[in-house]
């Protein structure tokens, strides 16, 4: 039976990630681990009680795969680390273009407070705080992000963009700000393509229609389990497209991540 861990188990990642993995049907047993302001807590999976452990006093030497939603775990087994990419969102949307066929591709990527551990909590008090008009607590941040976005360093972003196919040789520009939404990843792309073809390609992308007043947030503040990435696209030119994606960075990119690693961790031990 594999054993999977996950630490930072009292956060709503993992009721995300517990919520994806609840489908599989396979031996595996999971165990949660926390801090002291969450062990004790329970969790329902698979008609089953979890009690969360305290981190300090959990044994993760017989884990065969971490969720080291915490960044605390120093083992070798497989992990899962949550950390904010555009990867996982282009990655999949241009599976079908090849080498060559984007020239260009400039954009800019806003990025979620709960990209940071607490950052949902510590983004809500930065906000009652300036409504009561005393001093921000900078942190996780750097500084104040309530109301506000703050430039973060791309290079990381566009060398990770190469590893796909279409964009290994495309001439990248790209700008990442930190907003103030909780959980949603907005990115605004424009690329200029070979041919009008691959213009055409890229338009047929779009899972729903760009409009005026379109939410880049759902309504409810939360997408639904099982949501995917949203992608909006037009034509700008005869070979530049816009394309608009926005994602709820926990529900849809990070736990449908895990939930990956664990499949694949599954049929290998299997």
């Amino acid at each position: 039976m594999i054993e999977l861990v996950i630490t930072g188990a009292g956060t709503g990642l993992c009721d995300s990630i517990l919520e994806a993995i609840d489908s599989l049907e396979s031996d595996y047993r999971v165990r949660l681990v926390d801090a002291m302001e969450s062990a004790g807590e329970a969790r329902r999976f698979k008609g089953r009680t979890l009690v969360i452990e305290l981190d300090s006093e959990a044994d993760l030497e017989s884990a065969d795969v971490v969720f080291d939603l915490k960044q605390i775990y120093q083992g070798h087994a497989v992990t899962f680390r949550p950390s904010f990419s555009l990867l996982p969102m282009l990655k999949g949307v241009l599976a079908p273009l090849e080498l060559g066929d984007i020239k260009m591709l400039h954009g800019v990527v806003r990025e979620p407070a709960v990209k940071h551990i607490g950052g949902v909590e510590a983004l809500a008090s930065q906000v009652t705080q300036l409504f009561n008009s005393r001093d921000l607590n900078p942190e996780p941040f750097g500084g104040m992000l309530a109301f506000n976005a703050r430039t973060l360093d791309e290079s990381g972003e566009v060398n990770e963009l190469r590893s796909i196919c279409a964009l290994s040789d495309t001439v990248i520009s790209i700008e990442r700000l930190q907003t103030d939404s909780f959980y949603t990843v907005h990115a605004s792309l424009w690329f200029q393509t070979c041919s009008p073809p691959v213009a055409d390609l890229i338009l047929g992308f779009g899972t729903e229609a760009y409009k005026a007043g379109l939410s880049i947030s759902p309504d409810s503040g939360r997408v639904a389990r099982d949501e995917g990435i949203r992608v909006c696209t037009r034509r700008v030119s005869c070979d530049w497209v816009h394309m608009m994606l926005t994602a709820d960075l926990e529900k849809t990119i990070w736990a449908k991540e895990a939930k990956t690693i664990l499949v694949d961790a599954l049929g290998k031990m299997s």
